[in-house]
């Protein structure tokens, strides 16, 4: 499922731009939301990390839309960013944002279809990289490969990224769900490890890259040794 945000003041510029993603959606298959806001200070307020793509109108009657993209940069560096205007010239200011493109009004369906498709594969391959999880602070984007490994305590959840940690409420099992079974390995009832990060293997124990020792259950061990050595063996190609 791929969601959109449209940030767009006129009514009939949204339905036309929306219809074209509807379009979109039907003849290539990909699921797609469509949301609406009318006001980007709303947009900012409510915004959560939910969206995969942002239509941003340059022109809006609250603050426009290049400053709305400085203020949302300023909570999201990585979510696709698209420039909707009717002054072609001023889609040069998405530069300073980290803008993927921009399309000039009225939207032209099949230069909208390519951008959609580009970014949409964009976001998938995105996907296996990076994980969103609700945090006490807000929403957080954990990018996997930092992960060295996941601890569970109670219902908590404990992400270890080397240099910090990141919690939140949770269960192991649905955590592991969410991650990409090559990288990944439950060693034990309450850990999770990043196979890349380990660095040796007991009969009992992992030990990591950081020094952490981590423990191997016996009914989990051989499940735990294959998939460490299929990872290695495939690293030394």
């Amino acid at each position: 499922m791929i969601s959109i945000a449209i940030i767009e003041d006129s009514r009939e510029d949204y339905e036309f731009l929306a219809d074209c993603i509807k379009k979109y959606s039907k003849s290539s298959g990909e699921l797609v939301t469509v949301r609406h806001y009318e006001s980007a200070l709303k947009f900012l307020d409510e915004y959560k990390f939910n969206y995969d793509i942002i239509f941003m109108d340059i022109e809006l009657p609250d603050i426009n839309g290049v400053l709305a993209s400085e203020k949302l940069r300023a909570k999201d560096n990585d979510v696709a960013l698209v420039f909707v205007t009717n002054l072609a010239h001023l889609a040069i200011k998405g530069y300073a944002v980290s803008a993927a493109d921009f399309i000039v009004k009225p939207v032209n369906y099949y230069k909208l279809s390519a951008l959609l498709a580009k970014l949409i594969k964009n976001i998938k391959l995105d996907r296996d990289d990076y994980i969103t999880i609700s945090t006490v602070g807000g929403m957080e984007r954990i990018s996997l490969g930092a992960v060295v490994y996941i601890e569970a305590e109670a219902h908590r959840i404990t992400f270890h990224l080397g240099d910090r940690e990141v919690t939140y409420s949770g269960t192991l099992t649905a955590c592991e769900k969410l991650l990409p079974q090559q990288n990944f390995v439950r060693c034990y009832q309450s850990f999770i490890v990043n196979i890349k990060y380990v660095e040796s293997c007991g009969n009992t124990e992992l030990t990591l890259s950081d020094g952490t020792v981590i423990p191997v259950s016996r009914i989990r061990k051989k499940q735990v040794l294959q998939k460490i050595s299929a990872h290695f063996m495939g690293a030394d190609k």
